[in-house]
Protein backbone atom coordinates (compact mmCIF):
# COMPACT_ATOMS: atom_id res chain seq x y z
CA UNK A 1 0.00 0.00 0.00
CA UNK A 2 1.37 3.49 -0.72
CA UNK A 3 2.49 5.79 1.99
CA UNK A 4 -0.51 9.07 2.04
CA UNK A 5 1.94 11.91 2.47
CA UNK A 6 1.30 14.78 4.43
CA UNK A 7 -0.71 17.61 2.36
CA UNK A 8 1.66 20.77 1.95
CA UNK A 9 -1.40 22.86 2.36
CA UNK A 10 -2.28 21.57 5.54
CA UNK A 11 1.29 22.04 7.27
CA UNK A 12 1.54 25.38 5.61
CA UNK A 13 -1.89 26.51 7.25
CA UNK A 14 -0.77 24.42 10.67
CA UNK A 15 2.35 26.73 10.61
CA UNK A 16 1.00 30.13 10.02
CA UNK A 17 -1.22 29.27 12.92
CA UNK A 18 1.37 28.82 15.37
CA UNK A 19 3.13 31.83 14.22
CA UNK A 20 0.05 33.94 14.53
CA UNK A 21 -0.43 32.55 17.71
CA UNK A 22 3.20 33.37 19.06
CA UNK A 23 2.63 36.82 17.90
CA UNK A 24 0.03 37.36 19.42
CA UNK A 25 1.65 35.90 22.85
CA UNK A 26 4.37 38.10 22.28
CA UNK A 27 1.89 40.80 21.74
CA UNK A 28 0.16 40.71 25.03
CA UNK A 29 3.62 39.81 27.08
CA UNK A 30 5.26 43.58 25.52
CA UNK A 31 2.05 45.13 26.30
CA UNK A 32 1.70 44.19 29.36
CA UNK A 33 5.80 44.69 30.69
CA UNK A 34 5.26 48.45 28.67
CA UNK A 35 1.78 49.28 29.80
CA UNK A 36 1.69 52.93 30.19
CA UNK A 37 -2.03 53.00 31.81
CA UNK A 38 -1.80 55.56 34.74
CA UNK A 39 -3.67 55.04 38.02
CA UNK A 40 -3.02 57.11 40.95
CA UNK A 41 -3.61 55.92 44.02
CA UNK A 42 -5.95 58.51 46.87
CA UNK A 43 -6.43 58.24 50.29
CA UNK A 44 -6.12 55.48 52.94
CA UNK A 45 -5.46 53.43 50.22
CA UNK A 46 -2.28 55.52 49.82
CA UNK A 47 0.85 56.34 52.71
CA UNK A 48 3.95 57.86 52.18
CA UNK A 49 5.48 57.21 55.55
CA UNK A 50 8.20 53.74 56.08
CA UNK A 51 6.73 50.70 57.56
CA UNK A 52 2.90 52.08 56.75
CA UNK A 53 0.42 48.51 56.25
CA UNK A 54 -1.80 51.26 53.52
CA UNK A 55 -2.01 48.95 49.97
CA UNK A 56 0.30 51.13 47.96
CA UNK A 57 3.44 53.23 48.96
CA UNK A 58 4.45 56.86 47.33
CA UNK A 59 7.10 58.66 48.12
CA UNK A 60 8.47 62.18 47.84
CA UNK A 61 9.86 62.59 44.38
CA UNK A 62 7.60 62.38 41.86
CA UNK A 63 9.54 60.97 39.01
CA UNK A 64 9.20 57.87 41.12
CA UNK A 65 5.66 58.25 42.28
CA UNK A 66 5.07 58.66 37.82
CA UNK A 67 6.50 55.27 36.93
CA UNK A 68 4.77 53.36 39.75
CA UNK A 69 1.33 55.02 38.95
CA UNK A 70 2.26 54.01 35.19
CA UNK A 71 3.21 50.66 36.09
CA UNK A 72 7.11 51.16 34.95
CA UNK A 73 8.15 49.97 38.26
CA UNK A 74 5.41 47.92 40.54
CA UNK A 75 2.40 49.91 41.05
CA UNK A 76 2.41 49.42 44.58
CA UNK A 77 5.36 50.75 45.21
CA UNK A 78 6.85 47.63 47.08
CA UNK A 79 9.62 45.51 46.99
CA UNK A 80 11.42 47.66 44.12
CA UNK A 81 15.11 47.20 43.11
CA UNK A 82 17.63 48.99 41.87
CA UNK A 83 17.87 47.35 38.99
CA UNK A 84 13.65 47.82 37.98
CA UNK A 85 13.78 51.37 38.86
CA UNK A 86 17.64 52.08 36.69
CA UNK A 87 15.74 50.35 33.65
CA UNK A 88 12.65 52.75 34.05
CA UNK A 89 14.72 56.09 34.36
CA UNK A 90 16.22 54.85 31.34
CA UNK A 91 13.09 54.24 29.35
CA UNK A 92 10.61 56.58 30.18
CA UNK A 93 13.03 59.46 30.85
CA UNK A 94 15.71 58.78 28.33
CA UNK A 95 18.67 59.18 31.02
CA UNK A 96 22.05 58.19 30.17
CA UNK A 97 22.65 54.97 31.42
CA UNK A 98 25.55 56.07 33.53
CA UNK A 99 23.12 59.06 34.99
CA UNK A 100 20.74 56.09 36.02
CA UNK A 101 23.09 53.90 37.75
CA UNK A 102 24.44 57.20 40.08
CA UNK A 103 21.07 57.98 40.71
CA UNK A 104 19.73 54.31 42.35
CA UNK A 105 23.43 53.34 43.50
CA UNK A 106 22.67 54.25 47.20
CA UNK A 107 19.53 52.20 47.55
CA UNK A 108 19.27 49.19 49.23
CA UNK A 109 18.75 45.56 47.36
CA UNK A 110 15.13 45.99 47.53
CA UNK A 111 12.72 48.71 48.71
CA UNK A 112 9.60 50.25 49.12
CA UNK A 113 8.78 54.16 47.82
CA UNK A 114 7.70 54.99 51.36
CA UNK A 115 11.08 54.29 52.32
CA UNK A 116 12.40 57.17 50.59
CA UNK A 117 10.07 59.59 52.85
CA UNK A 118 12.48 58.84 55.73
CA UNK A 119 13.47 62.40 57.39
CA UNK A 120 17.34 63.56 54.61
CA UNK A 121 17.08 60.08 52.97
CA UNK A 122 15.43 61.09 49.98
CA UNK A 123 12.88 63.23 51.66
CA UNK A 124 14.46 66.79 52.22
CA UNK A 125 12.98 70.07 53.83
CA UNK A 126 12.71 73.12 51.26
CA UNK A 127 11.06 70.80 48.41
CA UNK A 128 9.31 72.70 45.59
CA UNK A 129 5.54 71.25 46.34
CA UNK A 130 5.69 69.31 49.90
CA UNK A 131 5.78 70.79 53.26
CA UNK A 132 8.58 70.09 55.31
CA UNK A 133 9.21 67.16 57.56
CA UNK A 134 8.86 68.83 61.31
CA UNK A 135 4.61 69.62 60.12
CA UNK A 136 4.49 66.00 60.39
CA UNK A 137 2.31 65.61 57.09
CA UNK A 138 2.41 62.40 54.60
CA UNK A 139 6.28 63.22 53.27
CA UNK A 140 4.21 61.98 49.63
CA UNK A 141 1.38 64.33 49.85
CA UNK A 142 1.81 67.21 47.69
CA UNK A 143 1.23 71.08 49.34
CA UNK A 144 -1.60 72.63 46.65
CA UNK A 145 -0.66 76.12 48.20
CA UNK A 146 2.88 75.26 47.51
CA UNK A 147 1.96 74.07 43.59
CA UNK A 148 0.05 76.82 42.72
CA UNK A 149 2.59 79.42 44.14
CA UNK A 150 5.42 77.73 42.06
CA UNK A 151 2.71 77.92 38.71
CA UNK A 152 1.97 81.24 38.99
CA UNK A 153 5.90 82.26 38.04
CA UNK A 154 5.38 81.14 34.30
CA UNK A 155 6.03 83.73 31.82
CA UNK A 156 4.26 85.09 29.10
CA UNK A 157 4.26 82.01 27.19
CA UNK A 158 3.22 79.71 30.23
CA UNK A 159 6.48 78.26 30.71
CA UNK A 160 8.49 78.02 33.82
CA UNK A 161 12.37 79.19 33.23
CA UNK A 162 15.06 78.23 35.02
CA UNK A 163 15.60 81.73 36.28
CA UNK A 164 11.78 81.10 38.25
CA UNK A 165 12.82 77.98 39.37
CA UNK A 166 15.94 78.57 40.61
CA UNK A 167 14.33 82.06 42.51
CA UNK A 168 11.40 79.61 43.97
CA UNK A 169 13.81 77.31 44.99
CA UNK A 170 15.67 79.80 47.29
CA UNK A 171 12.48 80.98 48.65
CA UNK A 172 11.40 77.85 49.66
CA UNK A 173 15.10 77.49 51.38
CA UNK A 174 14.17 81.40 53.22
CA UNK A 175 11.10 79.75 54.44
CA UNK A 176 12.35 77.05 55.87
CA UNK A 177 15.66 78.67 57.40
CA UNK A 178 12.97 81.06 59.47
CA UNK A 179 10.15 78.66 59.56
CA UNK A 180 11.37 75.17 60.27
CA UNK A 181 13.33 74.24 63.55
CA UNK A 182 16.79 72.55 62.45
CA UNK A 183 16.85 73.62 59.09
CA UNK A 184 20.59 75.04 58.93
CA UNK A 185 22.13 72.71 60.79
CA UNK A 186 20.26 69.50 58.68
CA UNK A 187 19.63 71.24 55.19
CA UNK A 188 23.72 70.27 54.56
CA UNK A 189 25.14 71.65 51.12
CA UNK A 190 24.68 68.16 49.78
CA UNK A 191 21.29 67.88 50.35
CA UNK A 192 21.14 71.59 48.99
CA UNK A 193 22.63 70.03 45.76
CA UNK A 194 20.55 67.23 45.58
CA UNK A 195 17.17 69.91 45.89
CA UNK A 196 18.38 72.00 42.95
CA UNK A 197 19.64 68.95 41.23
CA UNK A 198 15.85 67.49 41.17
CA UNK A 199 14.74 70.83 39.47
CA UNK A 200 17.84 70.16 37.23
CA UNK A 201 16.81 66.92 35.90
CA UNK A 202 12.68 67.83 35.81
CA UNK A 203 13.52 70.55 33.34
CA UNK A 204 15.65 68.00 31.12
CA UNK A 205 13.74 65.65 31.46
CA UNK A 206 10.20 67.30 31.20
CA UNK A 207 10.60 70.55 30.19
CA UNK A 208 11.68 72.41 26.40
CA UNK A 209 15.23 70.69 25.81
CA UNK A 210 15.85 74.11 23.28
CA UNK A 211 14.96 76.67 26.30
CA UNK A 212 15.76 74.99 29.64
CA UNK A 213 12.17 75.53 30.60
CA UNK A 214 8.69 73.45 31.38
CA UNK A 215 5.82 74.33 30.13
CA UNK A 216 2.97 75.05 33.29
CA UNK A 217 0.58 72.10 31.88
CA UNK A 218 3.91 69.84 32.19
CA UNK A 219 4.34 70.68 35.47
CA UNK A 220 1.34 70.87 36.80
CA UNK A 221 1.06 67.37 35.17
CA UNK A 222 3.95 66.27 36.40
CA UNK A 223 4.44 67.71 39.87
CA UNK A 224 0.85 67.84 40.94
CA UNK A 225 -1.01 64.87 39.52
CA UNK A 226 1.98 62.66 39.13
CA UNK A 227 1.22 60.97 35.63
CA UNK A 228 3.15 61.77 32.16
CA UNK A 229 1.65 64.33 29.62
CA UNK A 230 -0.50 63.01 27.26
CA UNK A 231 2.23 65.18 24.68
CA UNK A 232 5.10 64.21 26.28
CA UNK A 233 8.53 63.98 24.49
CA UNK A 234 11.45 62.34 25.70
CA UNK A 235 14.60 64.74 25.33
CA UNK A 236 16.28 63.92 21.48
CA UNK A 237 19.54 62.37 23.51
CA UNK A 238 20.29 60.74 26.92
CA UNK A 239 20.33 62.93 29.75
CA UNK A 240 23.84 62.42 30.34
CA UNK A 241 25.32 63.39 34.66
CA UNK A 242 27.64 66.30 33.28
CA UNK A 243 24.47 68.22 31.78
CA UNK A 244 22.51 67.53 35.13
CA UNK A 245 25.69 68.82 36.96
CA UNK A 246 26.22 72.13 34.80
CA UNK A 247 22.43 72.97 34.68
CA UNK A 248 22.37 72.46 38.68
CA UNK A 249 25.29 75.14 38.92
CA UNK A 250 23.33 77.44 37.35
CA UNK A 251 20.54 76.88 38.95
CA UNK A 252 22.22 77.70 42.06
CA UNK A 253 24.35 80.66 40.82
CA UNK A 254 20.97 82.31 39.53
CA UNK A 255 18.89 81.36 42.99
CA UNK A 256 22.22 83.33 44.67
CA UNK A 257 21.82 86.49 42.29
CA UNK A 258 18.46 86.36 42.62
CA UNK A 259 18.50 87.80 46.25
CA UNK A 260 20.40 91.02 44.62
CA UNK A 261 19.11 91.46 41.48
CA UNK A 262 15.07 90.84 40.18
CA UNK A 263 15.20 88.56 37.38
CA UNK A 264 12.07 88.22 34.75
CA UNK A 265 10.63 84.92 34.50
Amino acid sequence: MAKRGVNPAFIAVVSLLVVLRLEALTRTRTSAALSSENFRPWGTQVSGFKDNNAKYHRSPCPALNVLANHGYIPRDGKEVSPQTLQQALVKVYNLDISLAEFLVSTLPAQFSLADLGVHNFVEHDASLVHDDSWNGGDPSSVNITLATNLLSRSNKNQHLTKKALAAYRREREAFSAANTPDFEETFTAQRALTSYSEAAVMLLVMGDYSTTSISVDHARTFLVEERIPDDYKQPPTPVTLIQTLWLTLQLKVIAVLSQVFKFDP
